[in-house]
C-alpha cells in the first residue's frame, strides 16, 4: 500500500515538473520571437537601358597571311610606331617564340645578377629590402588574380634570390645554367618556320582588336543619325562583316558617347546639359555623364546621347553594352518591414532582443523596399545599432516584456 501511494505521488510530481518545464519552455513571456541581425547594407537605385557606342574609329589593316597575336590590351593607349600586334606562321610559332622570350628573360636575370661578382656584402640591405618587396609584391598578386603581373613579380623576386647568393658568395656565377638556357634557346630556334612581321598602330590612339563594321558609320559627332530605328537596327544585330584585312582599330579619342532610346517617364527632370551617373554592365565603377543630346521618337520616349570622358576595356571594345542610369543611392542598416511598430508615443521603430527582454529603438527610414528598409545610422542609445537582434515575429510586444 505505502508503496503503490509513494509511486503515485512520484507520478504527480513528475508530471508537475514536465508541465512547468514545457510552460518555461514555449509560454515564457506569451510566446516564441523571430529574430535576425541588423547589418549594413547599401542599395543603388537604377535604370537600365541598352546602349551603341559612338566613337571616332580607324581600322587597322594589314594583308598578311598566318596567325595573329596580340601584343596590345583592348583600351591601351598606343602610339605611332607601337607594335600592336605580330604575325607567325602558326601557332607552334606563337608557343615557341614566346617560350624563347621567357627563357631570354631568365638569362637577363642570371647576367645582372652577376654583376655583382667580386663585391663586397654591402649592399645585403638593399637586396633584402628588395626580396621582402618582391615577395610582398608576387603574394598580393596571387590573391588579387593578376597572374601577369604575378609572373613579373617572381622574376624579381629571382633576381634579388640570384644577387643575395652571389653576394653571399654562395656562387661564382651562372655560366653552366646559362649555357643550358642558351641550348634550349637554340632548340626552339630550329623549330621555328618563319619571319615574325610586326603590325604597328600606324598613328597615335586607343587599340581594340574587334572590328564590326560600324567604324565608318558611326563616329563621335553622328548625333543626328541616331533615330530610334538605327539604334534597335544596331542592338539587334551588332556587328557586320568587317573590313578586309582589318586586325583592329583605333580610336582617336578618350571621350566617348553613347546613344540609347529610354522612357521620358523614366528620366524626369533629366535633359540636354544634366549629368548622370552610369554602370557599365555589372561593373562596381560608376562614370558622370552629360546628357549632350535629347529628341523625342515617339510617345513617353527619346533618344539620348551621354558623353563620357573616360575610357577603359569595359568600354572601348564591342558596339553596344547594357548600362545603367544610377538614379540614387542608400546606405543604412537594413530592417524587414515585418519587423517594423510605432510605440506609445506612435514613434517608428523596432523591437530588439536585449538579454531575456525586448526593448524599444526608433528608426529613420530612408529607403522603402518591397519586403524591407534601409534606415539611417543614428548615434545614441535611443536607436537601432547595427548587429542588434531585431525582432521580427512575436506578438504583445511592449517595451521590457520578458521573451526567455
Amino acid at each position: 500500500m505505502n508503496s503503490r501511494w509513494t509511486r503515485f505521488i512520484i507520478v504527480v510530481l513528475s508530471l508537475f515538473v514536465i508541465t512547468v518545464f514545457i510552460g518555461q519552455a514555449f509560454f515564457a513571456g506569451g510566446e516564441k520571437i523571430s529574430l535576425e541581425t541588423a547589418y549594413r547594407y547599401d542599395l543603388d537605385v537604377e535604370i537600365p537601358f541598352k546602349g551603341v557606342y559612338m566613337r571616332d574609329e580607324t581600322p587597322i589593316y594589314d594583308s598578311g597571311s598566318g596567325v595573329l597575336s596580340y601584343e596590345c590590351e583592348d583600351g591601351s593607349k598606343v602610339g605611332k610606331s607601337t607594335i600592336i600586334a605580330r604575325r607567325y606562321k602558326s601557332e607552334s610559332d606563337i608557343a615557341n617564340r614566346r617560350e624563347i622570350e621567357k627563357i631570354r628573360a631568365k638569362l637577363d636575370v642570371l647576367t645582372g645578377a652577376e654583376k655583382l661578382v667580386g663585391t663586397d656584402s654591402s649592399q645585403m640591405d638593399a637586396i633584402t629590402a628588395q626580396i621582402n618587396e618582391s615577395h610582398s609584391a608576387l603574394i598580393s598578386s596571387i590573391m588579387d588574380g593578376d597572374y601577369d603581373t604575378a609572373d613579373r613579380k617572381k622574376d624579381d623576386l629571382l633576381e634579388a634570390l640570384c644577387k643575395r647568393e652571389i653576394s653571399l658568395s654562395e656562387s661564382k656565377g651562372y655560366a653552366e645554367r646559362k649555357q643550358l638556357l642558351n641550348n634550349e634557346i637554340a632548340s626552339l630556334n630550329a623549330m621555328l618556320h618563319g619571319e615574325v612581321v610586326d603590325i604597328e598602330a600606324g598613328s597615335a590612339g586607343y587599340f581594340v582588336s574587334e572590328v564590326d563594321g560600324y567604324e565608318s558609320e558611326i563616329g563621335f559627332s553622328s548625333v543626328n543619325l541616331m533615330t530610334k530605328e538605327k539604334i534597335e537596327e544596331i542592338t539587334a544585330a551588332p556587328k557586320k562583316s568587317g573590313s578586309n584585312g582589318a586586325v583592329g582599330k583605333l580610336i582617336a579619342d578618350y571621350r566617348w558617347r553613347v546613344a540609347a532610346v529610354i522612357s521620358t517617364e523614366k528620366l524626369i527632370g533629366i535633359y540636354e546639359g544634366s549629368t548622370v551617373t552610369l554602370r557599365v554592365g555589372s561593373s562596381s565603377q560608376l562614370l558622370d555623364a552629360e546628357v549632350v543630346f535629347m529628341k523625342p521618337c515617339g510617345s513617353n520616349e527619346a533618344v539620348y546621347v551621354f558623353e563620357c570622358d573616360k575610357l577603359n576595356s569595359a568600354v572601348a571594345s564591342g558596339r553596344t553594352a547594357n548600362f545603367k542610369i544610377v538614379v540614387n543611392s542608400y546606405g543604412g542598416l537594413r530592417v524587414p518591414r515585418k519587423a517594423l511598430r510605432f510605440n506609445e508615443d506612435n514613434e517608428q521603430g523596432v523591437y530588439i532582443l536585449r538579454g531575456q527582454s525586448v526593448v524599444f529603438k526608433k528608426i529613420n527610414v530612408e529607403y522603402w523596399g518591397e519586403d524591407f528598409v534601409i534606415c539611417s545610422q543614428e548615434a545614441g542609445d535611443k536607436y537601432l545599432m547595427m548587429y542588434d537582434e531585431i525582432v521580427t515575429e512575436g506578438k504583445d510586444l511592449y517595451d521590457g516584456k520578458v521573451v526567455r
